[in-house]
């Protein structure tokens, strides 16, 4: 035993190797058939694992994995096999598209015609995608699950060295504080007319006004395509309190997580828009029977994909003059929340009405607008509400950085970016503050923001701090809903928020 732990010390690649030829290799023994989360019932339910060719469907776009066409070394494939399998059942059918796309470039390195991997092969190779982030990260959480199963060739210290491993670093919160792309005061005119003047209630035809309604719809809730494509008739509902028709859509939340089937919300839509989907709908069932179950159909009267229903709003915004690259119902969807923001609503209502499961992505557009300091700006000093909210947030008041002592200024770390000269401390000198400096300043009564201070950079460090946590919440099933350290960060952020507002406000 002692021999063989120092020629572990010595030579770890030689007894890597040969202690997995006397171990007992993977064999991949998950179920024959793999419950996936369907988001429609005239989609596969499950993934037949028992063939050399794997497939599922997502959005009526069909996706595969041909494990004969890929060179992976023998003792790999198994283990291939399981990882994606646990993210089948786990995850989003799409979600595990990133892994078959992993396996496939990975089929073509020399890493992959061996196995077990010494530390010093998987270095090598994690080197080489300094600039492929999506392969490092599929390749780190393949690795964390072998670890977890227990399969021999994986190991704790490996694993650690993987988790350090560093790529091109993503600007910060790119994801959601992009520049977000809506409609221009033109663009929405001509929008509107189309909506108006595209319907053609004379047509006895379901086809006729299927472009419209799919434009119309995604003008009101902002749809995405995944959304459109899981509607169904049932989806549909109308009520009738005292001969006066309210209409409402169920609305598949395609970004929920933690869930085998998605979460569905209801939203009202306009009476226009209502009496369209009833009349579009009573033409649909006389063409397929009243038991047809898509919303959205092709001529044969099967669910229209996704890619289908990119291409038919492409059509409308173009009959409209409306042109923005690469941009289609996330468009409407954009326009929407920025819309909701220029209007003063919350990052909590517009959070709600996009079905996203936090407020970060809500900020975006309210960091975004232009009406936004406008909006606020009349708030302040008029509205009793917000003025409890500064009360609450903020007590001693505004002061100059030069006015005050060196050794009174706060300073500290947000996700490892030094933050100094943001305020004063009115703790007595040399009390020691007991809470995290910055994270807690912002709603601590001790504390005197600077008018001049890096608040802004405050904001984008915990902004980015938040998505971190968010991207790892987004690993643990049903782990967003109650994520706490997502929640401390939002009232930190319109804290912060808040402090900016007031600063200005002193400055004015």
């Amino acid at each position: 035993m002692n021999k063989n732990k120092s020629m572990k010390k010595n030579n770890a690649e030689i007894v890597l190797i040969d202690n997995y030829i006397n171990h007992e290799v993977y064999q991949f023994s998950g179920r024959q058939l793999v419950p996936i989360r369907t988001r429609t019932n005239d989609q596969p339910r499950y993934v037949d694992t028992r063939n050399d060719h794997w497939e599922w469907f997502d959005g009526g776009i069909k996706f595969s994995i041909d494990w004969t066409a890929l060179n992976l070394s023998p003792g790999f494939i198994p283990i291939a096999k399981g990882y994606l399998s646990y993210s089948l059942e786990k995850n989003a059918p799409r979600t595990s598209v990133a892994i078959v796309q992993f396996l496939k470039r990975f089929s073509t390195l020399p890493l992959s015609k061996i196995f077990p991997w010494s530390e010093n092969e998987i270095l090598n190779q994690l080197s080489l995608w300094f600039d492929d982030r999506q392969m490092v990260i599929v390749f780190r959480r393949l690795y964390d699950w072998g670890l977890g199963q227990g399969i021999y060739g994986f190991n704790t210290r490996v694993n650690l060295l993987i988790a350090e491993v560093k790529t091109i670093k993503v600007q910060a919160n790119s994801r959601v504080f992009l520049g977000q792309i809506g409609l221009s005061e033109f663009e929405e005119i001509n929008l509107i007319q189309r909506i108006s003047t595209g319907y053609n209630l004379a047509s006895n035809s379901w086809r006729d006004n299927l472009p419209n309604i799919i434009l119309h719809l995604g003008f009101e809730l902002g749809l995405r395509s995944i959304q459109y494509h899981a509607l169904d008739v049932a989806d549909f509902e109308e009520v009738k309190p005292n001969d006066i028709s309210f209409f409402t859509i169920w609305l598949p939340m395609a970004k929920k997580i933690g869930e085998q089937r998605p979460q569905r919300r209801p939203r009202k839509i306009s009476n226009d828009l209502g009496l369209k989907l009833k009349l579009y709908i009573l033409k649909l069932q006389e063409a397929f029977g009243e038991t047809i179950e898509p919303l959205f159909v092709d001529r044969r009267g099967n669910r229209l994909s996704v890619e289908r229903i990119a291409t038919i709003l492409k059509g409308e915004h173009v009959a409209a003059n409306i042109r923005h690259e690469g941009q289609v119902s996330m468009l409407l969807r954009h326009h929407l929340g920025q819309g909701l923001a220029d209007q003063g609503a919350p990052a909590e209502m517009i959070a709600e009405l996009l079905g996203h499961n936090s407020t970060i992505a809500a900020q975006a557009y309210v960091a975004a607008t232009p009406n936004i300091a406008k909006i606020k700006s009349k708030a302040l000093g008029k509205s009793e509400p917000y003025k409890r909210i500064m009360a609450a947030l903020l007590t001693g008041d505004v002061v100059k950085k030069d006015d005050v002592n060196k050794n009174s200024h706060v300073h500290g770390i947000v996700n490892m970016t030094y933050i100094g000269g943001i305020g004063s401390c009115a703790l007595p000198s040399p009390t020691c503050c007991p809470y995290n400096p910055v994270y807690s300043c912002y709603t601590c009564k001790k504390f005197h923001p600077f008018v001049d201070g890096p608040h802004g950079e405050v904001k984008l460090a915990l902004q980015d701090e938040a998505q971190y946590f968010l991207d790892a919440a987004e690993q643990v099933e049903g782990s967003l809903e109650y994520n706490r350290a997502v929640t401390q960060h939002e009232r930190t952020i319109f804290a912060v928020n808040a402090t900016i507002d007031y600063c200005k406000k002193e400055v004015l």
